[in-house]
């Protein structure tokens, strides 16, 4: 399989291609071009419709590229074939399994050495909300204490929030409860356990008073 370079204006979007690629995420693909090339190249049909790669060609066309490296496969855009690459570079991925902690971890490694996340496909807020979701309270006690671990620059520490953890028997007597202290927004519901600020804040938040009923 060669590698031919293209002029850019000669590719030609798939017109059955369903993903679209939002700006952040071009800004990523173009961080990642300019420190490391064309890792990945472009995949075409022989009449040079994009198979795999919209992304990569959408971000050379920010960049002001003129030509890109490609791999022409030898089949018409509209056979089966070409949807097989079409659909098989968007969803193949979709089945591996991925290590969230371990993730984090590299995140946070190249975040020490590089001061910067772009190119990965996180920025900081995301890291601290992975670092979050995958740590114990013994290792990262709130979200506070892990966008300080993240080093965000425009993170100042609000001190920690007083909590309180009710349980109830059933959904009459949660409900009773809320009413008497004049709870009407909930900031986050999983399962049976509810979520809330009082004095009420209507921004979803991570720390909070949390009521929790039993079945």
């Amino acid at each position: 399989m060669d590698i031919e370079t293209i002029k850019l204006s000669d590719l030609k979007e798939h017109p059955r291609n369903y993903k679209t690629h939002p700006e952040d995420q071009l800004q990523h693909i173009i961080s990642s071009i300019e420190e490391h090339g064309f890792y990945r190249n472009i995949v075409i049909a022989k009449d040079n419709t994009i198979l795999a790669g919209h992304g990569v060609f959408q971000a050379c066309q920010l960049m002001n590229k003129e030509e890109v490296p490609v791999i022409r496969l030898n089949i018409d855009h509209d056979s089966t074939q070409a949807l097989k690459v079409l659909t098989s570079d968007n969803e193949i991925q979709n089945l591996a399994k991925v290590d969230d902690r371990e993730l984090s971890e590299i995140l946070k490694d190249i975040l020490d050495e590089d001061l910067d996340l772009a190119g990965t496909g996180f920025d900081q807020e995301q890291l601290s909300a992975l670092i979050y979701t995958t740590r114990p309270s013994t290792e990262v006690a709130d979200i506070d204490e892990a966008k300080e671990w993240v080093g965000m620059v425009d993170f100042e520490p609000t001190g920690k929030d007083i909590k309180v953890i009710i349980q109830f028997d059933n959904e009459e007597d949660r409900q009773e409860m809320l009413n008497r202290i004049g709870a009407t927004h909930i900031n986050k519901q999983i399962g049976n356990i509810s979520t809330i600020w009082y004095p009420e804040r209507k921004q979803e938040d991570l720390k909070s008073i949390s009521f929790i009923a039993d079945e």
